[in-house]
């Protein structure tokens, strides 16, 4: 997928484990077990989609392939098996 609509991605990151935090742009960062961690990523507050240079910044931030991505924001990838991806990357 080229592009994705900005809720769709902050829908899929709440729904993993992401709290959002406000400043001149949304960053929402991993929490495991109510302890921030160092996997974040920003969100622009005037953009409605993000085309593909953006998601790949966004891909790069959160240490994802392109496939993993795709699956986070269609929501087949759980919270558990993102976990997992972050722990066998030393991540968290």
């Amino acid at each position: 997928m080229n592009s994705y609509k900005t809720k769709d991605i902050e829908s899929a990151l709440s729904k993993k484990g992401f709290q959002v935090h406000q400043s001149k742009h949304k960053i929402y960062i991993l929490y495991v077990n109510g302890k921030k961690t160092n996997v974040r990523t920003f969100v622009s507050h005037g953009i409605k989609e993000y085309g593909k240079t953006l998601v790949s910044k966004m891909r790069n931030q959160l240490y994802l392939s392109r496939e993993e991505f795709d699956d986070l924001v269609s929501c087949p990838l759980t919270e558990e098996k993102l976990l997992e991806i972050y722990m066998e990357r030393d991540k968290i």
